[in-house]
């Protein structure tokens, strides 16, 4: 799999224009911005990283988590999710035309590593619930084993929403802070999410609640100390707010699981794209890679050769910047 495989060359190029649209109409409410202590170990502790697109990031002191300081408040975040153009064009456009690489290389693996995650640590499969359901083809692929006896999909963009809804999927279009269920689960999932919230303390804190004894937390998110990100820098397209205004790293993430209550049972780092996205920004020269003759000679000189030797070892040492945390409620 490449990263035009999931992310078609000429509809990416059309979502990252309509991605300054979005960030305008949030810029507009800059008075209603809000500095915050860090996201993962609340230290005042920071120095600024880089400016993008209109938004300051900084960098923890302690914990190294990347965040947006200040950064939108709640009600600007929930409006710009509730009418993002860019939300609305992944879900006509971009989903459905890489929906089957997805669907073959990302959401059937998951599901089954899902259900392999549970089996281990001797969770029921019962209910899970699916925070940030997007397009919904994850439940879609758990429906498919029939093994859990209740799935329900939350997302709070109205286009998503109905997206899963017209997949037969139950849905929940809501915000998970605000989230209220009639009883506990087993499992609650949440991919690509908690980058994008505002307190996401608060939102694991909850999702401890909504949990039953023993219930695990699988979530995955961007590792700030992953390879693609650590050399892009702000030249990723991955660093992008408002749609992602933490960046954490897996000790950063155990910090904050355990102050929600968790228990960090396993972290990983899985990804299998850092090395295609360095090469691709190497290849339109966004990245000049002359004054670095390891990574020219790795992903340039010898790329076809070791680019797959190299992503494994990224993805085995905690390097890459895929990254998935396994939690439990104790």
């Amino acid at each position: 799999m490449q990263e035009a495989d999931i992310r078609p060359a000429e509809m990416f190029k059309e979502s990252l224009r309509l991605d300054q649209e979005d960030i305008a109409r949030v810029l507009a409410h800059r008075s209603q911005f809000v500095r915050v202590s860090c996201p993962a170990c609340d230290s005042a502790l920071s120095e600024p990283a880089f400016e993008k697109s209109g938004f300051l990031y900084e960098r923890c002191g302690e914990c190294r988590t990347l965040y947006v300081n200040p950064r939108p408040s709640m009600e600007v975040l929930s409006e710009h999710y509730r009418n993002s153009l860019t939300i609305e064009y992944w879900n006509e456009n971009i989903y459905p035309a890489s929906e089957e690489v997805r669907r073959n290389n990302i959401f059937a693996p998951r599901a089954r590593r899902v259900v392999e995650i549970c089996k281990a640590r001797d969770v029921g499969l019962g209910s899970l619930l699916d925070i940030g359901a997007g397009f919904g083809t994850f439940l879609e692929e758990l429906q498919k084993l029939n093994l859990f006896e209740a799935l329900y999909a939350v997302e709070p963009s109205s286009k998503l929403a109905d997206t899963c809804r017209k997949k037969g999927l139950a849905v929940m279009e809501e915000l998970a802070e605000n989230l209220k269920i009639d009883a506990p689960v087993d499992v609650i999932t949440n991919f690509e999410l908690i980058e994008h919230l505002f307190e996401p303390l608060a939102f694991l804190k909850h999702c401890h609640r909504l949990l039953k004894p023993g219930g695990l937390m699988i979530l995955t998110t961007p590792n700030i100390l992953g390879f693609d990100l650590l050399v892009l820098g702000a030249l990723s397209d991955n660093i992008g707010a408002p749609n992602h205004i933490n960046y954490f790293n897996p000790l950063a993430l155990k910090i904050l699981m355990q102050s929600a209550g968790f228990t960090v049972l396993e972290t990983l780092t899985p990804g299998e794209l850092d090395v295609d996205i360095v090469k691709n920004k190497i290849k339109s020269g966004e990245f000049d890679v002359s004054t670095s003759p390891f990574l020219k000679e790795v992903l340039v000189e010898r790329g076809d050769s070791l680019g797959g030797a190299f992503q494994k070892f990224l993805a085995d040492n905690l390097l890459s910047s895929h990254m998935w945390v396994v939690a439990q409620r104790i």
